[in-house]
């Protein structure tokens, strides 16, 4: 069974967009995988970009100028042409799609892909199901039609209202898709259900994601890599993700530390952004690293910490939560998105209301005081890690439904 992936890029984001699948169908007796994408950042003989000269960088540079001109998404990239003419979609037998919506792949072409090959598609946030936006947050425009949109610029943005044209777009092409849906959270499905633009959609599959729990798991050598990163021994050490979009939740996580008083010193130790604690500074050491595609860093930056926070206020999955979870870390969300229960609050993570400083500043402050609680919480969420989230677990599911979707297709 050959099986071919397209994502806008292999690296960022490769143990759920596709790449790492592609590597373990490989490693398979039966099944060979392939990875088309947009920009390639890897050195994989299975990864195919579709851009692949300057004068293609380019197209896509005044597509996108184009696109924002006309305040449209997703409808002039001529990407998905390249895929449908390539060796390696002819002879595909699935085509599994993820992310989209990044500047390469236009609706239309998608529609006329998706007719020529069984198609799954993996919605790993809600942007299918809106006029513009990645994450409506509170917004419930998406159920209506998107019609006077009033957060224009919330991520991705529109110079002018043309969000509800976009949504019925969307309405038209999703009508005639005959495809399988992927989601890794209930959250997700039960957005996928109550939208006018998917809840026809039949084959609906929630399969979380999984991680290398091999991998993923508190080092041995946590003092070392503490004592290498200058973290004080005694000192209490707070992960997140140094995010600023606005559903990441950092002005959370700043006003909370804010506020904190502990006489426990405190580091403060981020991935994904720097620059937006320099405030910060004066309270806490705080230790700062850009996005990190390095699973070994990732892991023992995870190690070296005692608590992680994502108090995002929209999250379709948040696999950062999973790894502090495998890692054996307590975690604190917000209620409102998926990660009450991926954590399975209350029993491991713990959810707060959204936005409620008070109740952030009261539980962060007892857990840096609570030994027992952190150690506690971050077992049972190893315990559960292994049970619910083995990359195996997820593997086995993917793979089950590539088979069923190849005998159902085979019969015809």
């Amino acid at each position: 069974m050959k099986i071919l992936y397209v994502n806008d890029n292999d690296l960022a984001g490769r143990r759920f967009n596709g790449h790492d699948l592609q590597i373990m169908l490989n490693e398979k007796k039966g099944y060979s995988a392939k990875q088309f994408v947009a920009l390639k950042a890897g050195d994989s003989e299975n990864t195919i970009p579709m851009i692949k000269t300057n004068s293609g960088y380019f197209i896509r540079e005044k597509c996108i100028e184009f696109q924002d001109k006309i305040s449209m998404q997703s409808v002039v990239y001529p990407f998905g042409e390249i895929l449908g003419e390539s060796e390696e979609f002819k002879k595909a037998d699935i085509v599994h799609y993820h992310l989209i919506f990044n500047y390469f792949m236009s609706l239309y072409s998608f529609k006329r892909l998706t007719q020529l090959k069984p198609s799954v598609w993996t919605l790993h946030d809600p942007w299918a199901l809106t006029g513009h936006c990645v994450y409506p947050v509170e917004c419930k425009g998406w159920l209506t039609g998107c019609n006077d949109c009033p957060y224009l610029d919330r991520y991705a943005p529109l110079k002018d209202d043309d969000a509800s044209s976009i949504w019925n777009i969307k309405k038209d092409i999703y009508k005639d898709l005959d495809i399988d849906i992927v989601v890794a959270s209930q959250w997700m499905y039960d957005l996928v259900k109550k939208s006018p633009l998917t809840r026809h959609f039949e084959r609906v599959h929630l399969i979380p994601f999984g991680i290398d729990l091999d991998l993923f798991k508190r080092m041995e050598n946590r003092e070392e890599i503490r004592k290498r990163l200058k973290i004080g021994k005694d000192n209490f050490v707070i992960m997140f993700r140094q995010d600023p979009q606005e559903w990441k939740g950092l002005p959370y996580i700043k006003n909370m530390l804010d506020r904190l008083k502990t006489k426990k010193p405190v580091t403060i130790l981020t991935v994904g952004g720097t620059g937006f604690l320099e405030e910060l500074k004066d309270k806490y050491q705080v230790i700062e690293y850009e996005w990190v595609n390095d699973n070994n860093l990732m892991v023992e930056l995870y190690s070296a910490s005692d608590l992680f926070l994502m108090p995002s206020v929209a999250e379709a999955f948040g696999l950062m939560a999973v790894e502090a979870m495998a890692c054996s870390l307590p975690i604190v969300v917000f209620e409102g998105t998926s990660l009450p229960s991926v954590t399975f609050s209350p029993k491991c993570g713990i959810a707060l209301k959204k936005g409620d400083t008070d109740s952030f500043v009261k539980t962060v402050t007892r857990l840096i005081s609570n030994d027992k609680e952190c150690i506690k919480r971050g077992n049972l969420g190893r315990e559960l890690a292994e049970k619910y989230y083995k990359i195996e677990r997820y593997n086995k599911q993917m793979i089950q439904l590539y088979e069923e979707i190849y005998s159902k297709n085979k019969k015809k």
